[in-house]
């Protein structure tokens, strides 16, 4: 069984939260942002910390890695950690800690559109799929090798929307099958 630390905001950090809960794995701690009042953050806003507690998973809240958070996943002893839609910037101690790193999960078919609004950003410029992509986390932006992706096409009149609610829907099998792999690889 796989120690799992998930750090995650909003419908994104839900659904991977969801998918390590469903993995049979032992989630031991959940890291997500305040509730936040901004507009954007209302949209798709689904609560990583309410889930995590009905579940009774401990649930560490911050901004941004300082160092009480890094203190807690230390103590949480984690053999890899799952980020998604986390916002700041994670230390080298803190990716670097489990034993299988820390998997990014990104809303984008890296190695293109790295960075804030993937989909958005593909749609702008009239790609013919999106999708989502696994990697281990490095010191780059949204870079590090990949372990997996999925790809969804683009339809000619898709909207935003439309493609951040089919991608969000990815994240669930893609989380599930990659921890299936990392525990097989043990």
């Amino acid at each position: 069984m796989v120690r799992v630390v998930t750090f995650g905001y909003q419908t994104w950090g839900h659904r991977t939260l969801t998918a390590a809960l469903k993995s049979g794995h032992d989630v031991v701690l959940a890291v997500t942002h305040p509730t936040s009042s901004h507009p954007y953050e209302q949209m798709f806003s689904d609560s990583v910390e309410d889930l995590a507690q009905a579940h009774g998973v401990p649930v560490h809240v911050a901004q941004r890695a300082d160092d009480a958070l890094i203190d807690a996943v230390h103590q949480a002893k984690p053999d890899v950690i799952l980020a998604n839609n986390w916002r700041t910037w994670l230390p080298k101690s803190v990716f670097d800690l489990p034993t299988h790193g820390t998997l990014n999960v990104h809303d984008s078919l890296l190695p293109e559109y790295a960075g804030f609004s993937p989909v958005l950003w593909a749609l702008l410029n009239r790609e013919s799929r999106v999708g989502v992509t696994v990697h281990r986390m490095d010191e780059t932006l949204d870079g590090g090798p990949i372990v997996a992706q999925q790809a969804i096409p683009v339809g000619p009149s898709a909207t935003t929307t439309e493609l951040v609610a089919a991608t969000t829907e990815l994240i669930e099998p893609l989380v599930l099958s990659t921890l299936s792999a990392l525990a097989r690889s043990e």
